[in-house]
């Protein structure tokens, strides 16, 4: 398992979410650099959901169904495929991933609905769905992170930068 490089909390939560190299790194390949950049989507996951920290240990790139500069979609029936293949090696879904073509990026009303959706859908395995927006700005200010319950999201902070 790789070194993780950027922690971040939820005011008030009793645990935390640490982002680690290799998944860190997925996300900064898809970063829009410009106009002709489109948007990009994935999933984040963790081998452990029982531990005071969790941590983001692997990032994926979802095919999108379209995606445009300031929109993408993806196949709910590639997501559920992904998710299954990766739990049978042990790997836990903890939410979603996109970029935006902006620096501080912040969800759009869309976004909040997707991301109450599939945290209402995840009640009872999960508090909560973890939604990171990657930015166009240097981590970790370009990786803004949530955490939805279902019936609210909740802005995570950085905490560290190693």
């Amino acid at each position: 398992m790789g070194k993780c490089l950027l922690e971040y909390r939820i005011p008030d939560a009793a645990w935390s979410l640490e982002f680690c190299a290799d998944a860190i790194a997925v996300l900064q390949q898809h970063v829009q650099k410009g106009p002709l950049s489109r948007e990009s989507v994935g999933q984040l996951y963790t081998r452990d959901l029982t531990k005071p920290t969790i941590r983001v240990e692997v990032a994926t790139v979802l095919p999108p169904a379209r995606n445009s500069y300031a929109h993408v979609r993806f196949d709910p029936k590639k997501l559920a495929a992904e998710r299954a293949a990766l739990f049978k090696q042990g790997l836990h879904c903890l939410g979603f991933w996109h970029s935006h073509p902006e620096s501080a990026p912040r969800p759009s009303k869309e976004d909040d609905e997707l991301a109450a959706d599939h945290a209402r859908a995840a009640r009872g395995i999960l508090s909560g769905l973890v939604f990171a927006i990657v930015g166009n700005a240097p981590f970790p200010s370009g990786l803004a992170v949530w955490v939805h319950d279902g019936r609210a999201m909740w802005a995570a902070r950085p905490e560290k930068l190693e």
